[in-house]
């Protein structure tokens, strides 16, 4: 359970960091850094099943010599968990990587577009009148949300490559937020 928690974790950490969202800024309840954990082994299969089939045929290798290995004991235990955590977190870095680039190549379509009226008197975060209009007008995509914050995204229909800027909108400058049910990017 603990190599899943790290995995999930570093998959959330990696995951959120293409988007430029600090994850300690998300609020992720522990739990889901279980289900995260196993979409990193669901996106890798056969490295899961390789670490565990490693790890139960040595203990069987050895079981089956008759080898002594109680003075080998301590250093190849933490060698082996120490492969296994470091594989893990590679696993977890790719699956996020991957993620974010299928996303980036599907337009983001995993996320909804939404629509953001701000209270009087308060600008957008990057201050630009545009930013204001599109958020009213729905061109924002909702990455995530908390309690806090609402995490958006404004992608470029055709501009597949673009590593877009996360816009950051703290909950109390928000009046009126409808998310929409549409997955495509404006015009």
């Amino acid at each position: 359970s603990a190599w899943v928690y790290m995995t999930g974790w570093t998959y959330a950490y990696h995951y959120f960091d293409r988007f430029g969202i600090p994850l300690l800024m998300v609020d992720i309840p522990k739990e889901n850094y279980f289900v995260y954990g196993f979409i990193v082994v669901r996106h890798f299969p056969i490295w899961g099943l390789a670490i565990c089939a490693i790890i139960v045929g040595l203990i069987l290798l050895c079981y089956w010599l008759r080898l002594d290995v109680r003075r080998f004991a301590l250093p190849l235990g933490t060698a082996t968990v120490l492969a296994a955590f470091w594989i893990g977190h590679q696993m977890a870095v790719l699956a996020a990587h991957d993620e974010y680039v299928r996303q980036r190549e599907n337009d983001y379509s995993a996320f909804p577009r939404v629509q953001v009226w701000l209270k009087e008197g308060t600008t957008s975060s990057d201050g630009s009148p545009r930013a204001s209009a599109d958020l009213t007008k729905g061109c924002y995509r909702l990455v995530l949300h908390n309690q806090d914050r609402l995490f958006l995204l404004r992608p470029v229909k055709g501009a597949k490559a673009a590593d877009l800027p996360t816009l950051i909108v703290s909950w109390d400058q928000v009046t009126f937020a409808r998310v929409l049910p549409d997955y495509t990017s404006c015009e």
